[in-house]
């Protein structure tokens, strides 16, 4: 009798357990698209979800735990490992970037820069107006400027004398706000998508520093993303090519992890000043999960990045990115 009721007990764990192994290979899947974005789009955007796939491996492996099942568990490690591997840098002390200690001297230096996407619909521009004058940065970069917006932002006239706006009836109206004069600024286009970018030489306290604003179009379909790509790779050539130290802020519709992102680093020599600083989510600020960075404030290496944080809710769909940096000498 009890030999019959045993199977019978167990059973219904059948199903359970075949939804284990395939809930197991599918995360291993979405882990392994990520490295395969130069073959297809659709494979770069399962990149950006890297934090998601690392809690979906974690939770599987607890499930093993209590359900013991090898074909699962073998494809929860490695994407754990995976996806681990790829995010590491983001909690370990950064390398390219140094360290935080800052004499008091290099003080004087100090760069505050913050990139602030305010969501063209969002027409309560109240909140990001006194978040700014609240923080007062030395340098803004402001994404998604329509007429509305650029209105608003001409009030912050005394505290950012130099301004260059450029609104749009799209999501892609910029703008740049500084303390410091603007020098020779520019509206340029990376791509062929018109969406416009605004490089300018910062005459700031310590010397001049090139100042990139960007915010290229979403990877929604196969030729937006090549589009992306392009427009980043743009970016990171003038970054390069810069005679002075560079920083580039923006909402680079991009995270860390993917082929857009990687292109810009690879072109530009330029370090994602969250490195070592935890992986800093700026979207969709709307909802708690999922939430991945794509908002971003990038540096020369060697620079000292004092603090770089996640800005509060100002009723964008993006939090602020904000960053305190000492720039190397050239």
């Amino acid at each position: 009798m009890s030999s019959d009721a045993s199977p019978l007990r167990r059973a219904p764990l059948f199903p359970v357990l075949r939804w284990l192994d395939a809930f197991g290979i599918a995360v291993l899947a979405g882990t392994v698209a990520g490295w395969c974005g130069r073959l297809n789009w659709l494979f770069d955007l399962a990149s950006h979800f890297r934090s998601s796939w690392l809690l979906l491996a974690i939770g599987g492996l607890v499930a093993c735990i209590r359900w013991p099942r090898p074909t699962a568990a073998i494809c929860l490690v490695l994407a754990t490992l995976g996806n681990v591997g790829e995010m590491l840098p983001y909690w370990l002390p950064p390398k390219a970037l140094a360290a935080t200690g800052v004499a008091a001297a290099a003080r004087d230096r100090e760069i505050f820069v913050i990139s602030v996407n305010v969501r063209r619909i969002n027409h309560d521009t109240a909140p990001a107006l006194a978040y700014l004058r609240d923080r007062r940065p030395d340098v803004v970069a402001v994404l998604e400027v329509d007429a509305t917006w650029a209105e608003a932002l001409d009030t912050l006239g005394d505290l950012f004398p130099h301004r260059i706006i450029r609104p749009r009836s799209d999501n892609f109206g910029i703008a740049v706000l500084s303390r410091w004069p603007l020098v020779d600024p520019q509206v340029v286009v990376f791509s062929d998508s018109g969406f416009p970018s605004i490089v300018t030489t910062v005459r700031g306290g310590a010397g001049e520093f090139q100042f990139i604003a960007t915010h290229p179009s979403p990877p929604f379909n196969a030729p937006a993303t090549v589009t992306l790509v392009a427009h980043l790779a743009g970016v990171g050539d003038v970054a390069a090519a810069s005679p002075t130290p560079c920083i580039v802020a923006g909402d680079f519709n991009a995270t860390p992890w993917s082929l857009p992102f990687r292109t810009l680093v690879a072109r530009s020599g330029l370090v994602d000043t969250a490195l070592g600083r935890g992986v800093q989510a700026t979207w969709n600020a709307r909802y708690p999960a999922p939430r991945i960075p794509i908002d971003h404030i990038l540096a020369p290496s060697g620079t000292r990045v004092v603090r770089r944080v996640v800005g509060p809710d100002i009723g964008s769909d993006h939090f602020p990115v904000e960053a305190e940096l000492i720039l190397p000498a050239r």
